[in-house]
Order: C-alpha cells, then structure tokens, then sequence
C-alpha cells in the first residue's frame, strides 16, 4: 500500500484531528482580517467621508488581494510546502493588520488590504488542501466541511468584538486586534503544524523520508522502510497553471472556477454589504452589525449543514441543491428586507446556505488533482472564484450611488447562483468522490474532544 492509499484507508488519528483543528482556528483567524473591514466599514467611510464607490473599494481590495495571492502566490505550497507557505502568510497578515490599523489615509489602506489580502488568499488556499490531504477518503467531505466553517466564526466573533470595540475606541482598535490574535497564531503553527506527506512525496526534497516517518509516528502510523517508486510526472508541463488546463484537465478546471466565482461573488457581497445596506434602509449601525453577525451564524452552521448531507448523499449532487437553495434565499431576503425582525432571521438564513455551498465547493476541489498540482489548481480555482468577490462589492456600491433601493440589489445575485448549479452539474465525478464518508458527527466529536 502507497503512502497516499495508506492515509486514505486508515483511521482519522488524534494527530490527524488536531491539525485539522488548528487549520480551522487559523481560517478563524483568517475570517477576522478579510472581514474587520466590512464591521468597520460604517466608521471608517463616517471618518474619512468616503462615497459609496470608495467603500465599495474599500471592501474588495482584500477580496482582489486573495484572488492575486490564491492564483500566483499560492503556487510556492507546491514548492516550498504548505507548512512554510503558512507560515509566511501568517507573517504577513500580522504585519498587515497592525500597519492597516495606523493608515494616514484611503489610498495607504487601500493598499495594506490588498496585500494582507494576497497573504490571507495565499494561507487559506494551503490550508484548504492541508485538511484535505491530512483527512482520509471516509472523512474528507465532513473534515473539510467543519474546516471551512473557521472564516464565519471569524466573522461572529469579529462582529461582537468590532462593536464592542467601536464603543470605546475608533476603527483602528479592530485592526489592532486582528494583529494580535493573528500573531498569537505563529508559535502554534510551528510547533503543532507539520508539513504535508504528499507534498513531501510528491517534491522528494532532502530528508523526505525521515521527514514522513517523523510524522507517522505523530499520525500512529507504522514507519517506511524506504519511499515507494516516485509519482509518475512523465508528459506533465513544467507550468503548474498550464499543467492543470492540460491532458484534458481544462472543462474541469473551468467549471470548478465558474461555480466557485458565482458563489464568492453572491457570498462575499451579502457579507461585505449587508450591515451597510440595512443602515441604508433606516436602521442603525448596530441594527446593521446584528445582521451581519447573523449572517456570519448561519455561516456557522451552514458548514455543519453541509457536512451532514455531504457525508450521507452524492457530493456533487448535493452541492448542486445548495447553489439552487442559496438563490432562492437571495430572492426571499430581497423581498423582505424592508422588515426588519423578518430580515434579520433571513440574514442568518442566507448566511447558512451560502456557506453551506461555500462549504461544499471546498470539499470538491481538492479531490480533482493530484499532489504535485493540487496547491497550485485549488489556488487558482479559489482566485478565480474570489474574482467574483472582487466585483460584486464594487457593483453594490456603485448601485447604491445610482439610487438603488437597498433590497433590490439582492436579485442581481439569483441568476449567477443558477449558473453555478448548472456548472456543478455538468462536472464529471472523479472515482474518488464515490468513497463513502462518516457521519460530521463524529468528527465534530472528535474536533471537541481534542481541544
């Protein structure tokens, strides 16, 4: 049995659990930084005067930074690891939140959020394929499911302590915070986080094999007496990005990119825009801050959500139905939204099924390629999808300068929710997805008991 199979076929190991954990506590942490800016949003455009069109800017350049990072950056993971490429990250976002906390002025924090951005999109597309790769055949769908729910509780925590902070100190107290936490998260990376076994056989750097062994005994797994026969690259090009469009890998590739962009867009505009747009509609700050929270909530258990019937029904299948239900939620808050005990509910719903899908393009993603692309391929379907993300804040934004009632805008986002229904449907299923998985249960269970 190769190393890959071994994995696959084995028992989900404390060790296996625990990185799983820290990955999603690192994605937490990585939900906070992308989305302190949509809390303080409110604060920041009162501050420094900014028209709809600058915020919505505002807004997207951490978006636009992800894309950058997840579609050219994140190909170093499949060169020098995802550990590493974690790391790095980390760095960068810590150095990013402080600076972004004392930016003179718009155009400097446009800037640090584009870079902290590139940081986050570059750490998340390795943490993503990390979970994947650590988790086995029977767990993957769920491990990576429960990971993914890491960003909105990032968000809910991000909102009650960006309110509480608003309070008593100006917008900058939230950046600072981010900082902190950020870089609380780096001594634990390095001890607990180790590198990836594929990447490490797939790249076959020095000590590859005392490397792997020292991680099987972490993962209760019997050493190698030597590495088996190296992965076959024979016809791959050299081009990571040309190799993942080539050898009949392009529909695919291309379809993966087109759902995942339809749903980042309609996602990341409901969470950036939703606190603002209900401030629009008559109520205040914090009516709006409630219903961001809210959504961020159902974020939460949108993940759940979805690795309980992702781990029960036909993945692909699933995924589908939720791209239908997430537009059909759109629809709904649209027509409620000038209600606000009714929105507020469909905030959370919103937020539940959005994530949920989120969720799902996640877990689907990774089991399309093998190791020595897959940093690189989950990267870019992930920048592509994030460039979606990029447009949609700025499309509300320059709505609501044209006038838009504030609930209208929400039906912009139906049909591209649709296309992405149609995309997944279309994608033909990898023998892989037809492993069968354990319930989220248990490793939610599992996740708990390990704290």
């Amino acid at each position: 049995m190769d190393i890959k199979a071994r994995i696959e076929a084995s028992p989900m190991s404390k060790a296996q659990i625990g990185i799983v954990a820290i990955c999603l506590a690192m994605n937490f942490i990585d939900g906070y930084d992308v989305l302190v800016m949509a809390f303080s949003a409110t604060a920041i455009a009162e501050s420094w005067g900014l028209s709809g069109g600058e915020l919505g800017l505002l807004l997207s350049a951490a978006l636009a930074g992800m894309a950058i990072g997840a579609i050219f950056v994140a190909q170093i993971a499949d060169k020098i690891g995802r550990r590493n490429t974690i790391i790095l990250s980390t760095s960068v976002i810590t150095v990013g939140m402080f600076a972004s906390a004392f930016a003179p002025n718009y155009e400097t924090l446009l800037a640090l959020r584009v870079v902290t951005g590139m940081a986050a999109g570059t750490m998340q597309t390795s943490l993503n394929v990390l979970v994947a790769e650590y988790s086995n055949a029977r767990r993957r769908a769920t491990a990576v499911s429960l990971y993914s729910a890491g960003l909105p509780i990032g968000g809910v925590l991000g909102g009650i302590i960006v309110a509480a902070l608003l309070t008593r100190f100006e917008w900058h107290a939230g950046f600072i915070f981010g900082g902190i936490i950020t870089f609380i998260m780096l001594p634990i990376v390095l001890k607990w986080l180790p590198e990836s076994i594929d990447y490490l056989n797939a790249k076959r750097p020095e000590g590859a094999l005392e490397k792997i062994n020292g991680i099987f005994v972490r993962l209760e797994q019997p050493a190698l007496a030597a590495l088996p026969a190296a992965p076959v690259t024979t016809g791959q090009p050299s081009n990571k990005l040309v190799a993942i469009f080539s050898n009949g890998q392009a529909p695919k590739t291309s379809l993966l990119a087109l759902a995942f962009m339809m749903i980042m867009g309609s996602f990341y505009f409901a969470n950036s825009w939703t606190p603002r747009l209900l401030t629009e509609s008559g109520y205040s700050a914090n009516e709006g801050i409630t219903a961001g929270v809210l959504f961020s909530v159902g974020s939460i258990i949108g993940s759940i959500v979805f690795a309980y019937f992702g781990s029960r029904y036909d993945l692909k299948r699933t995924l589908a139905v939720f791209f239908l239900l997430a537009a059909a939620a759109f629809a709904v808050f649209a027509l409620f939204a000038n209600q606000l005990n009714t929105a507020l509910v469909l905030a959370g719903l919103l937020g539940l099924l959005c994530n949920a899908t989120i969720a799902g393009m996640f877990s689907i993603g990774p089991v399309y390629y093998d190791a020595s692309v897959r940093a690189t391929a989950v990267g870019l379907i992930g920048g592509i999808g994030r460039s979606g993300g990029i447009v949609s804040p700025i499309v509300a934004g320059a709505l609501v300068d044209a006038g838009w009632v504030p609930g209208n805008i929400y039906f912009v986002f139906i049909l591209p929710l649709v296309l992405g229904a149609v995309a997944i449907t279309v994608l033909r299923k990898p023998k892989s997805l037809s492993a069968p998985v354990e319930p989220a249960a248990a490793v939610a269970g599992q996740l708990a008991g390990s704290r």
